[in-house]
Parts: structure tokens; sequence; C-alpha cells
């Protein structure tokens, strides 16, 4: 190989790292959200051609950037346009991106997994690779019949758009209409009674009892004072603001919080709640800072804390 070619080679070498560096950047930090200096539709834009450039020139790196610790909504975008170009895949390469793609759709919170296979139908993505991941994804799910209810429309899409094979009572569950009438399933039979049932409500997971109380007309306050027991953690952080608007307390465990959420929760109180209950709060920081420290291998020295007061930060 000649001096210029090796020069050539080397280039090439180093525009690539660069490329890679950009885009591992941008899908550390791009949410596809409003942000301060910027819309979202802006911003989605702006990623997708980054996204595409990639793709189609470093498809290997692009697929291993899945391991690289990117944000969950620009892993959902890589396993979406991974599957939609499954064709261009080299043979040698097939087996290591299947396993990315599913370890990082299962490795997802639920409510984005759900809706990257739902993009599958919307996008009529639907060779063979892709049924096979909506199939794996829904056999490794722990509690498939929870999933069934909670996601009923959309896993209900699901099932129908990659011709998979039910297990049970899911197909039944799923597409009988109600022609059958006791399900031995519990989950199930619960949520086929509430819709009869204003009672049986309140044994469902919250986000299926809230559409069920609208349909019953159970006022909000006395629904949401009822349900608590069937709400998850962060559903009761997410309903702390409208809980004040219907004077109806909810009751969180700050001990169970992380550091970080913690924080945000408390900086959402207004300044008079934050001064009375001061010793509370503050002692739940302190127990989770203490926690997250025994679960870091670091030990700390000096600590300084940098707060920024700008217009920025309050947006």
């Amino acid at each position: 190989m000649s001096k210029t070619d090796i020069n050539r080679a080397n280039q090439h070498q180093q525009v690539a790292r660069e490329d890679l560096v950009m885009f591992i950047n941008a899908c550390l930090s791009c949410t596809g959200q409003r942000e301060f200096y910027g819309d979202g539709y802006g911003q989605r834009v702006s990623i997708d051609f980054l996204h595409d450039y990639i793709l189609g020139n470093y498809r290997l790196l692009y697929t291993r950037t899945l391991a690289a610790g990117i944000n969950h909504f620009n892993q959902a975008q890589i396993i979406l346009k991974l599957l939609a170009t499954r064709k261009h895949t080299p043979p040698e390469h097939r087996q290591e991106e299947g396993a990315l793609i599913a370890a990082a759709l299962t490795a997802l919170p639920p409510q984005r997994g759900w809706e990257v296979l739902q993009q599958l139908r919307k996008r009529s993505i639907n060779n063979r690779r892709s049924r096979a991941i909506a199939r794996d994804y829904l056999q490794q799910k722990r509690d498939i019949n929870f999933d069934a209810v909670k996601y009923r429309s959309k896993f209900r899409a699901i099932a129908s758009h990659a011709h998979l094979t039910l297990p049970g009572e899911l197909g039944n569950f799923l597409f009988g209409k109600w022609k059958q009438q006791v399900y031995q399933t519990e989950l199930f039979e619960t949520f086929r009674q509430a819709h009869y049932s204003a009672q049986a409500v309140y044994q469902l997971p919250f986000t299926v009892a809230e559409g069920l109380a609208a349909k019953h007309g159970i006022k909000r306050e006395v629904f949401l004072s009822r349900i608590q027991e069937q709400m998850t953690l962060n559903e009761k952080l997410r309903l702390q603001s409208s809980a004040n608007r219907t004077e109806v307390e909810i009751d969180i465990n700050l001990g169970r919080l992380p550091l970080t959420r913690l924080a945000l929760y408390i900086l959402s109180l207004p300044l008079e709640a934050r001064k009375q209950q001061w010793d509370i709060l503050n002692q739940a920081l302190e127990k989770s800072a203490a926690f997250t420290l025994r679960k870091s291998p670091l030990k700390l020295g000096r600590v300084a804390a940098v707060l920024d007061p700008t217009f920025r930060t309050s947006t």
C-alpha cells in the first residue's frame, strides 16, 4: 500500500471517529422534545437526518450505539430504522444486530417498548425479523396478563400485525368482544366486571381504572382517594399537582424515591409547603443521598454545589 493510500485510510478512519462521536453526543442529549432554544419538530428533523446519515455510512457502528448508554428516545429510533432496513444488513452482522435490537427493546421502559412495536405497525414494517422481535418481546414479559390489560389496544394491534399466536385466554380477551362470559384469569375477569361494576374499578391498575372511572361517572376526588393502593410511585408523583387542585392527599413514601426524583419532587412543591415539611424533606434527602453513595464505588472528598439561577434552568 502506497503512502497516499495509507493517508487516505487514516483520514477515512478519522472522519468515521468524528462522525460517531458527534452521533453519540447527539443521542445522549437529544430527546425530540421542545427545549429552550428550539421546538420539538426542528429537533426531530435534525436528529432524524443524523440517524439516516450514520445508518447509511456506518451501519455496524450505528447498531452498536444501542449498547453505548444513549437515551431511550434514540434507542427507539435506532431499533425502528434497523428493522425497517433489514435487507441491507450484511449476513455476517445479522446475529449481532438482532441480539442488540432485542436486548435494547427489552431494556426500554414498558410504555416505550410497546410504542416501538406500535410504530412498526404504523410504518408498515412487517418483515420476518420484526415479527420475531415482537414475538420474543411478548414472551419475555413476566406478567403478560397485566400488560394485556394495561396496554390492551396496543397489544391487540401488535398481535394482529405480527400474526402472533396467543396462549391461554389472551386471544379471547383481546379479540373476543366479551363473548366469553367468565374468565379464569383473575385480572381479565376483574377488567370485564369493571365495565359493569364501579366497585371492581378499584381492583384494576390505575391507568386502566382511570378511564373506566370516567365511564361510571365517579368523581375525580373520590376516585383518587380510593385508588391509591393500585398506584405506582411514579403515578403518585405525576398526579401530585392535580391532586392538590382536587384537595386529595396523595400518600407518597419519600424514602423510596431516588435522589434526583426526590429533589425534583421537592422543588415542585410550593415554598410554603417546603418550609412546613422541612424536617421530613431534609431527612428524606439525607437518606436518599446516603443510599445513592452506598451504591456508588466513588469515595467523595470535598463536594461543591453549583447553582444556576438563570432563566434557562427555570423552564
